[in-house]
């Protein structure tokens, strides 16, 4: 082989792999999206139905959860689980956040002292584990792993709250207990998305802290302000999403199941 065919064959060779670069695996342009899920609390019915309302592709997507998987619902132990599997499928595109109620079952675990928990909810997770023969200890270690924010160039993601200096200036009490932004006050640092506080829909407030509806369809994704996925699934609610593409987002909901009871009220609600 000449020296000319072999540049000639090796200059092909690389157009291919740009080619293969720029598509995904099925050999179409990817349209992989970031899809972030609100306050679970043990509702496995719901999760397992908003997740195909998202179009999640566990091949593509990047899924964040908010955090507060665990307590108040039914079935904590289908959460965790589904979680893993998805974990297992998905690597390191699947975000996990800690929440106050996961931050609460540590600490519970690690000083044996349950009052706190049990007064949150506690309770009703022991017994989905203990319903499945499974002892919730085992779990405790992924769930001391959990980082505190999930962080992009284009939003910030975190259970509660954080200051408006980004993460580094964000003390774990404001990450996992913080309701002030929710209740309106100014935020002026990068997009911020939570849950934690529930109302009754996803709730976009922009800088000053003045709410606004988030209307059905797709909409620019905004670089400042906030906004707050918890929409109150174990009380009766809905659970919800946010999926983020090619720079827009829309809002996906899963209607809380009718059937199961509602035993707990939220410590705060807002409405807009």
């Amino acid at each position: 082989m000449s020296f000319c065919c072999a540049i000639l064959i090796s200059i092909k060779n690389a157009a291919k792999a740009l080619r293969r670069l720029q598509k995904g695996q099925k050999g179409k342009i990817s349209m992989a999206k970031t899809i972030i899920v609100g306050d679970i609390h043990g509702c496995l019915k719901e999760f397992q139905a908003l997740l195909p309302l998202t179009g999640l592709d566990e091949q593509e997507d990047t899924l964040v959860i908010l955090g507060d998987i665990i307590d108040r619902g039914p079935d904590s132990y289908g959460v965790l689980r589904k979680i893993l599997r998805l974990k297992a499928k998905m690597g390191g595109r699947l975000h996990c956040i800690m929440g106050n109620h996961e931050d609460m079952a540590i600490k519970a675990i690690q000083t044996n002292d349950r009052v706190h928990w049990n007064r949150n909810g506690g309770g009703k997770t022991r017994k989905s584990f203990f319903k499945h023969k499974d002892p919730f200890q085992r779990y405790v270690g992924y769930l001391e792993e959990l980082p505190l924010y999930y962080e992009t160039d284009a939003f910030l993601c975190v259970h509660a709250g954080a200051a408006e200096e980004g993460p580094k200036a964000t003390d774990r009490h404001t990450f996992l207990w913080d309701r002030e932004i929710a209740g309106g006050r100014p935020y002026g640092g990068k997009l911020l998305i939570f849950g934690h506080t529930s109302a009754d829909q996803a709730v976009y407030r922009d800088e000053k802290g003045r709410p606004a509806q988030i209307l059905k369809g797709d909409h620019p994704l905004p670089k400042k302000g906030s906004i707050c996925l918890d929409t109150g699934c174990v009380y009766g609610g809905r659970l919800s999403a946010m999926v983020i593409e090619k720079g827009t987002f829309h809002i996906c909901s899963q209607e809380a199941a009718k059937e199961e009871p509602i035993s707990h009220q939220p410590p705060e609600k807002y409405k807009i």
